[in-house]
């Protein structure tokens, strides 16, 4: 039942389009990061350059400012919780509050 509320939630949230495009890690620039809205909900797809390394993540919540995702890695048994802000329209960052981490990424395209 929580998965199928959970479902239509996301069914009904607006995409944020200023997200959409292409961000390199200001840290890292082989760790690329595709947003992209897909079926009226947005989509993270994480990409690295110099080694075979992808992940798509869902979309569990969305507010005016925040996108929230997370991914499971099945292999490790473990769950990746992430916030997305928009500081600005080239500047884009990835935060976890589990590990209390931060990522930067910079508009590619």
């Amino acid at each position: 039942m929580k998965s199928l509320i959970l479902l239509i939630s996301l069914l009904f949230l607006n995409p944020n389009p200023k997200m959409e495009g292409v961000w390199e890690s200001q840290d890292n620039n082989n760790t690329i990061l595709i947003v992209y809205t897909h079926e009226d909900n947005i989509q993270f797809y994480n990409y690295k350059m110099d080694k075979e390394f992808h992940l798509n993540e869902t979309v569990v919540n969305m507010d005016s400012t925040n996108v929230y995702t997370i991914y499971n890695d099945f292999l490790l048994e473990e769950e990746y919780k992430f916030y997305y802000i928009l500081k600005n329209k080239n500047t884009l960052i990835r935060g976890s509050e589990v590990n209390d981490t931060q990522t930067v990424f910079k508009r590619l395209k």
